[in-house]
């Protein structure tokens, strides 16, 4: 239901996740009680403010060029994912059915044809694939060689139009890398690629566009991190945005380098990266 203006509780913090071809955008706030809600923003700068029925809280992580957005959200009986159509009709994503057996539920991206992709967790800790498709079936996706560990599993990050979907595998520590990550791409037949730039110990998919054009973060031996483009043909080039920290990410600074996140259809790039300080930031990387 949308509030009306005067009955909007304060707002804390806003966060902006998602935005389609006509300029709408989608994300959520914190109130002062700390409660998440969603809202989608017009491009003439209506914003309509709203959380599915029976939730207390809700969030939106992305939206077609339709409309559509999906999110997660609280209720009762534990955390859920959602659709809202763009006529506002909500459906409720279970991805195993029964919310007392998962602890968060990502929406990560809802393309064109309405199917969604994203991952939940467990209740040992573990990431779990899934696919919803625009009749509401959900199909699980556990990558081969995704470890079933806490901190292990599988994400899937971003879905294009043909039905290509992309994300890593977490599989533990390894040789000394904590948390090593696989990047991944998913045909729409179910066929898995795995790869990864010549120099990394550690990488993850985040993005592709309707060309195929995946990028994603790695890290190198030295554990620092930077961004990639890996082309249709397979081909893999590396990037840092120029005020980058070079640190490695074990350092006291934090999570420095280069985390691009997702490509439209132009080539054009957004992501965060942290400087020599650990402070984060927003870029777009333009051809």
């Amino acid at each position: 239901m949308t509030r009306r203006a005067q009955e909007r509780p304060p707002i804390w913090v806003s966060l902006a996740f998602a935005i389609n071809a006509s300029g709408n955008a989608g994300g959520y706030y914190a109130d002062s009680n700390d409660f998440f809600h969603s809202y989608i923003r017009a491009s003439n700068g209506t914003l309509t403010e709203f959380d599915p029925p029976n939730s207390i809280g809700s969030d939106v992580f992305c939206m077609n060029d339709s409309g559509a957005v999906a999110g997660g959200l609280l209720d009762v009986n534990g955390d859920h994912g959602f659709v809202r159509s763009a006529d506002g009709a909500f459906s409720v994503i279970d991805p195993t059915g029964n919310a007392s057996g998962v602890t968060l539920v990502i929406p990560a991206q809802i393309n064109s044809g309405g199917v969604v992709v994203g991952y939940y967790l467990d209740l040992n800790g573990v990431n779990h694939g899934f696919l919803r498709d625009s009749s509401g079936a959900i199909t699980i996706l556990d990558a081969p060689g995704a470890g079933t560990m806490s901190h292990g599993g599988t994400d899937i990050t971003d879905i294009n139009t043909d039905g290509v979907m992309v994300g890593g595998i977490g599989v533990g520590n390894v040789n000394g890398v904590v948390d090593t990550t696989h990047s991944f791409m998913l045909a729409a037949n179910g066929t898995y690629t795995f790869f990864e730039p010549p120099q990394a110990v550690s990488s993850f998919a985040e993005g592709i566009n309707d060309n195929g054009v995946i990028v994603g973060e790695y890290r190198d031996a030295n554990l620092v991190r930077h961004g990639y483009i890996r082309q249709a043909n397979g081909t893999i080039t590396s990037f840092d945005e120029p005020n980058a920290g070079t640190g490695s990410t074990t350092s006291g600074t934090g999570n420095l380098g280069t985390a691009p996140r997702k490509i439209n259809l132009s080539g054009e790039i957004v992501g965060i990266y942290s400087d020599s300080a650990g402070v984060r930031h927003a870029f777009i990387r333009i051809e």
